[in-house]
């Protein structure tokens, strides 16, 4: 699985394209769990 795609211009020097898409779930994934804890400490805490 490839973080960065790279093609060859026509100097043949080699470029950045993009970013792969292919770990996008994985990130997403994170970030819900990051969100869902923030919101059962804050909870949990209480205001004061």
């Amino acid at each position: 699985m490839e973080l960065f795609r790279y093609t060859r211009d026509m100097y043949g020097q080699e470029t950045l394209q993009g970013i792969s898409w292919d770990l996008l779930p994985v990130f997403t994934g994170i970030a819900v769990v990051i969100i869902v804890a923030h919101l059962a400490y804050s909870m949990v805490a209480g205001k004061k």
